[in-house]
């Protein structure tokens, strides 16, 4: 198969920067999501805390493609989806909007930053952007 040309090359690159920036915005919600159930004492997978912070430093790191932050994002919103559909107050309609805001082809980020609890996450996600020139 033959290399890409340098724009589409440069396409690829920006077209791949744009989904972690949308899931740099989708941890934010998955872990106010996970704070909040910590909160209200509900059970939660062991795992649920690692595969968070997992996340995060693959999306830090600028070392993993989307496809891997994607997949460790959907274990995480798996697990939240099941132990807060299980619960007597449960609020997964509320944060299943949420996260539909953070992949939509105009992220709302200001509305989704007026969530403290998703901001808050927002500001420690540490998400970087490539740096590199091609």
């Amino acid at each position: 198969m033959a290399e890409p040309s340098p724009p589409a090359r440069n396409q690829q690159h920006q077209a791949e920067v744009s989904v972690l920036e949308k899931f740099a915005l989708r941890w934010s919600v998955l872990a106010a999501w996970y704070e909040q159930l910590v909160n209200l004492k509900l059970a939660l997978p062991a795992h649920a805390r690692d595969k968070l912070e997992e996340a995060r430093i693959k999306l830090s790191s600028g070392c993993y493609s989307s496809c891997e932050v994607g997949c460790t994002l959907a274990e995480v919103e798996a697990d939240l989806v099941s132990s807060d559909g299980s619960s007597s107050g449960g609020n997964v309609d509320f944060w299943l909007d949420l996260l539909g805001l953070t992949m939509s082809e105009t992220v709302e980020v200001e509305r989704l930053l007026r969530v403290s609890a998703v901001k808050i996450q927002y500001q420690s996600c540490g998400f970087a952007r490539c740096k590199c020139g091609g």
